[in-house]
């Protein structure tokens, strides 16, 4: 069971946040969240660990992608997981997600089993 699976969800849509977090607790996994990259940011650094990173790009402040690579430049949280998406997804971003070393990137809207199955495959942990 992923029951020890923390996943902070980054997204300033409340509404989507807490479809995600519905969807991933009545999996079994632990959800965190956070409205912005900052406040995602300020809680990681606090010490707080995860094992998946969910965000979405277009938030205010702090952009998905500028997380993202704030993510990837501290050692704690370098190799961590990370699902980006976004609902305005071109080409571009999306090389620029995958250069900022995202594990996966998704184009809302998506398909919550399928978003499911793609946790279950980052966290190393079968989804039923």
């Amino acid at each position: 069971m992923p029951m020890n699976t923390h996943i902070l969800l980054v997204d300033d849509d409340a509404s989507l946040r807490t479809t995600l977090r519905t969807c991933l607790e009545m999996a079994g996994y632990r959800c965190v969240e956070a409205k912005n990259g900052d406040d995602a940011r300020a809680w990681l650094e606090a010490g707080h660990l995860v094992n998946l990173i969910v965000t979405d790009h277009q938030m205010p402040g702090v952009s998905g992608l500028e997380f993202v690579k704030g993510v990837r430049s501290q050692p704690k949280t370098k190799a961590l997981p990370i699902i980006f998406y976004s609902g305005q997804l071109t080409d571009k971003l999306k090389a620029q997600a995958v250069q900022a070393r995202v594990s996966a990137v998704l184009e809302k809207p998506f398909p919550l089993h399928e978003f499911l199955d793609l946790v279950g495959q980052l966290c190393g942990k079968a989804v039923k």
